[in-house]
């Protein structure tokens, strides 16, 4: 048999497997980063949606509660017998699961019973003239609620926020100026 004829049985030779299973590896390992990057995109996504099912839940309970803002605490833990935003909205909603960014790998909507901090020093005030030490009297700058922690390392703050003129986005902007 000459050197240059193909085998007779049809079969790769060893370095040729190598070869291909190499190319298959590197392929892979290529794709890798850029299919990471659309599910952290995925969960940022579900978490935007989830804070807006939260803002439709609230303006629900502004509604029947005459523009007055809930008192709401942030919990450390669920055993914590206090007005907390999955407590007091949770009726307006078909699942718990709303309070839980797809992102919190640190467990902390089992422990507390949310991933999203609520900012508290809007309790009890009128819809219509809130004011925050972050915000000031700007609707558009005064943060409700956002991640507790940064679960979205792909976005500029790592958290998203829902503002209080109701908008959600990926980013955390506020003012601290005070009128």
């Amino acid at each position: 048999m000459k050197k240059d004829q193909p085998h007779p049985s049809g079969a790769f030779t060893l370095i040729e497997l190598l070869t291909v299973i190499g190319i298959i590896a590197l392929l892979a390992a290529m794709l890798f980063p850029s299919i990471n990057r659309s599910r952290q995109a995925a969960k940022t996504t579900s978490c935007l949606n989830n804070l807006r099912q939260i803002s439709i839940a609230l303006q629900a309970y502004l509604t029947e509660h005459d523009g007055r803002m809930p008192e709401l605490q942030n919990r450390n833990s669920t055993t914590n017998n206090t007005a907390s935003i999955d407590t007091t909205l949770l009726p307006r909603e078909n699942s718990s699961r709303v309070f839980q960014c797809p992102a919190d790998k640190t467990d902390l909507f089992q422990r507390t019973g949310t991933s999203y901090f609520w900012n508290f020093t809007v309790n009890g005030q009128d819809i219509d003239n809130l004011f925050s030490i972050v915000g000031g009297t700007n609707p558009q700058h005064i943060p409700l609620l956002s991640d507790k922690e940064g679960f979205h390392p792909e976005t500029k703050d790592k958290v998203n926020t829902l503002y209080a003129d109701g908008r959600v986005a990926k980013e955390l902007q506020f003012s601290t100026s005070v009128p």
